[in-house]
């Protein structure tokens, strides 16, 4: 009798360690996500500010923009 509950917490104990090594994987694989959103997010402002940049020079060098000021 001893030996079967030996033998079930060994199995109980390889069935929590392979749903932690799941869900360490899990959020290794959300960290690689939300490093890849982050980096895309930041380039994708960069671009943005830069075309407002041209947007805001063009429009204070043209004498449209000089009537409504």
């Amino acid at each position: 009798m001893n030996h079967q509950i030996r033998a079930q917490l060994v199995e109980q104990q390889k069935c929590l360690e392979q749903q932690t090594e799941m869900r360490v994987q899990l959020l290794q694989d959300l960290q690689d996500f939300f490093r890849k959103k982050a980096e895309i997010e930041t380039e994708y402002s960069r671009n943005l500010e830069k075309l407002a940049e041209r947007f805001m020079a063009k429009t204070r060098s043209t004498k449209d923009h000089q009537q409504y000021k």
